[in-house]
């Protein structure tokens, strides 16, 4: 029954998890190129790689509290703003 209800849990959060990379993901491509801003100009202006914009814009990098402040800061948005749906 425990094991039942850790992966109900474990599930759950990955679902969660998933979904906010999703949506840091699509905000963070939204403010860019509501810029005017392709990745390789975003790379110049805030020192990371278009790879690592890349990343971040696919949801296949979860980006730390440093660099969600960074981003946020770059765009002149707070980290919520980026967490927002």
């Amino acid at each position: 029954m425990t094991r039942n209800i850790r992966k109900l849990v474990s599930d759950s959060l990955k679902k969660d998890y998933t979904k906010l990379l999703t949506v840091v993901a699509a905000n963070i491509k939204v403010l860019r190129e509501n810029n005017k801003l392709t990745q390789e100009e975003m790379e110049e202006k805030i020192d990371y790689t278009t790879r690592f914009i890349q990343k971040l814009e696919s949801g296949n990098y979860a980006p730390n509290l440093l660099t969600l402040t960074r981003i946020a800061r770059f765009f002149g948005v707070s980290v919520s703003k980026l967490l927002e749906e």
